[in-house]
């Protein structure tokens, strides 16, 4: 994902974020269907929302057509909630770049990789927490494999993308 390469412009970011918007909002419309306990808090982490506004911020590109998650329950779909988390680690860093190199800040471009600002840690570890408690050893190959179709679904829209 070239979103980090110092050449990125606006209308590349815009792409990225149409690609991700591809991903992101599919598998969260689908993980709003299976009966998740309420300890993953999931209604507090959907950010497709954040991807349509960063989207309205930015020069208009063309949709990239949406994935179809194919998740079989709740422990695939907890390895995708994994994946999607996860990914708002790296998104600080993202960022911070993004506010340095394109002046694009949480309220007028990057909303998604900006996410829980401060709270990303504690929304981290209260993720991993309900996952050390609520998922069974019988349930663990599961959650890999939903982790690992996520992290496909990632690599099928966004190979080839450039800055």
């Amino acid at each position: 994902m070239p979103v980090l390469h110092p050449s990125l412009s606006r209308v590349a970011y815009a792409r990225l974020l149409s690609q991700l918007q591809a991903v992101v909002g599919p598998l969260e419309a689908r993980l709003l269907t299976l009966p998740f306990p309420p300890a993953f808090e999931l209604h507090l982490r959907l950010k497709a929302p954040l991807l349509t506004r960063d989207l309205g911020h930015l020069p208009s590109v063309s949709p990239t057509p949406p994935t179809v998650p194919q998740l079989a329950g709740v422990s695939e779909g907890l390895g995708a909630l994994y994946v999607l988390e996860g990914a708002t680690l790296g998104g600080q860093v993202i960022a911070r770049h993004l506010q340095r190199n394109l002046n694009i800040q949480s309220q007028s471009g990057s909303a998604y990789f900006h996410a829980y600002g401060a709270a990303t840690g504690p929304m981290w570890l209260a993720l991993t927490e309900a996952m050390n408690r609520g998922v069974a050893p019988e349930d663990e190959e599961d959650v890999i494999a939903g982790a690992q179709h996520t992290f496909e679904l990632f690599h099928q829209v966004l190979k080839g993308v450039s800055a």
